[in-house]
């Protein structure tokens, strides 16, 4: 697993540009700094990508490849990359797919040893009482009374917070908290649920603040959609038709794993 990296959307870009400098330049990339993303490719699928190759156009996120990886792909030919980008010519004849982007790593690893991104959602214990802050991976805060699970435990999003480059956080309905205070962490879900086919983009920040305040909305029904997301929302009347006829299980009738913190 590579070395937790804070990072946005510009960042990443301005890291994906050099990358291709050092290539150029004949830099050694063996131990080059790597920021892993997460994305989506189809439908309930997500992938995971690097600088190495995806990159941001015009803000589309776009994922190349050698290989022929399915139909619906561009070329260089259908770009006008300048600068930098302009240097993904020394790869040669390359397919070029559009993808959604779906989180950054965020340096943690939750409890049954899954790697958090951005935009998953967490059983989470945290606590401010902290000697001896989280380093990432799977090491957890130590408080000073020595209790593991001292702090308060809570169903939260995971994202970056404002311009902050010292840690991922914990969105709360009226203060984030950092990662590195976390005492006990379980994946339950992510916010990549009904996806519009022809847009999936998902305002990551927007969701996890949706679910700093579920008093506002109907949780159980949100909490089934986060649990067996990525998915896409069935819009048209042939989807709904097929989805009755083959018989597949209502997402309102699936159980809901929230985790445990033992």
């Amino acid at each position: 697993m590579k070395t937790k990296v804070m990072c946005c959307a510009e960042d990443f870009q301005e890291r994906v540009e050099q990358f291709l400098d050092d290539i150029l330049l004949g830099v050694d990339i063996e131990n080059y700094d790597d920021v892993q993303v997460r994305f989506l490719w189809a439908p309930r699928k997500f992938r995971i990508g690097g600088l190495a190759d995806l990159f941001v156009y015009r803000g589309q996120w776009y994922y190349w490849t050698n290989n022929k990886q399915g139909k619906d792909y561009m070329t260089l030919a259908d770009f006008e990359l300048t600068g930098r980008l302009a240097y993904l010519e020394i790869f040669g004849d390359i397919k070029i797919y559009p993808i959604a982007f779906a989180g950054f790593y965020t340096g943690y690893i939750d409890d049954r040893g899954q790697t958090i991104y951005t935009g998953d959602v967490v059983k989470a214990t945290m606590t401010t009482n902290v000697a001896v802050p989280s380093s990432g991976g799977r090491t957890r805060a130590k408080v000073f009374n020595g209790k593991p699970n001292d702090g308060f435990t809570t169903i939260v999003g995971v994202n970056s917070f404002a311009d902050r480059r010292d840690d991922y956080y914990y969105i709360l309905d009226n203060c984030p908290i950092a990662m590195k205070y976390t005492t006990s962490v379980r994946i339950i879900g992510n916010v990549f649920y009904d996806l519009d086919r022809n847009n999936p983009t998902v305002d990551i920040r927007e969701r996890c603040a949706m679910l700093a305040f579920p008093y506002k909305i109907n949780l159980r029904n949100l909490h089934i959609k986060m649990a067996h997301a990525p998915y896409y929302a069935k819009t048209t009347w042939q989807e709904k038709a097929l989805h009755i006829l083959t018989g597949e299980t209502n997402y309102e009738d699936l159980p809901i794993d929230l985790g445990t913190n033992e």
